[in-house]
């Protein structure tokens, strides 16, 4: 996965490096959902929201730490795969 400061939003943005479909049906039932449209969700994850896409792009804010991001990445894909 590829993990990145996202300027324009002040967050971080994880990219998985192969093609991948999240279940957003199974991340809605495990955490707090904030927002649910067809392509993407945003979840309340801890202290973070994260926007998860359909394609497997995240967007985590209020985040600060790159290492930090890719631990809450890595549990986003292993659970909503």
């Amino acid at each position: 996965m590829i993990v990145r400061r996202c300027a324009t939003r002040g967050a971080f943005e994880a990219l998985p490096e192969k093609s991948m479909q999240l279940n957003l049906s199974k991340l809605k039932s495990k955490y707090e959902t904030m927002a649910d449209l067809p392509i993407l969700i945003m979840i309340k994850f801890d202290n973070y929201e994260i926007t998860c896409y359909k394609n497997g792009k995240l967007i985590i804010r209020k985040c600060d730490v790159k290492e930090e991001a890719e631990k809450i990445a890595e549990k986003i894909y292993l659970e909503g795969i």
